[in-house]
């Protein structure tokens, strides 16, 4: 393979990262934000995007047996979302398997309004008793509208580049 079809192949690789990051995915996990055992359960709380930011927030529950380590089925879970030192912003979502993509979760989305720290507690009843669990996360400042846009506009960019490109290698090709 010569060099120019190396460099081509880097800057596909290259710009699929920079128009699909992993922060502007949306799906079950994300980053581990809590895993810790409580009565009878071990619980997991995921959240995406990866850097959170004031806006759409999914937050993802992974709940298993303590003892076994097996999904624990027929739970209640419910996610509170408040506001550190303000009650004007408190959130409650019952989290369920039909949110989630991955049906052994249960999944809530949120919109936190503006950015800041927020209080996070889940709640588990099921067969196994009942659970708390709390975190605290930080939520930074929103995208701004023409940034969170970029790679739904910007695609055909790459498009025509790499045509450009192509375009280039046939000529110098055909000399």
């Amino acid at each position: 393979m010569n060099h120019t079809m190396r460099s081509l192949i880097r800057l596909l690789l290259v710009s699929s990262f920079i128009l699909h990051p992993s922060s502007f995915l949306r799906a079950d996990g994300g980053t581990v934000r809590l895993s810790e055992q409580n009565g009878k359960y071990r619980i997991t709380v995921f959240t995406a995007p990866t850097v959170l930011r004031a806006g759409p927030v999914d937050i993802s529950v992974l709940v298993q047996q303590a003892d076994t380590g097996e999904p624990a089925s027929d739970v209640q879970v419910s996610i509170a979302v408040e506001r550190r030192g303000s009650t004007d912003v408190a959130l409650r979502h019952r989290a369920t398997t039909e949110a989630a993509t991955n049906k052994l979760y249960y999944a809530a989305n949120f919109d936190l309004p503006e950015p800041g720290w927020y209080s996070v507690e889940v709640f588990i009843d099921g067969p196994l008793g009942e659970a708390e669990v709390h975190f605290e996360m930080e939520a930074a400042d929103a995208l701004p509208p023409w940034l969170a846009m970029l790679p739904w506009v910007g695609w055909p960019v790459l498009a025509i580049v790499l045509f450009g490109i192509h375009q280039l290698l046939v000529r110098r090709r055909s000399r």
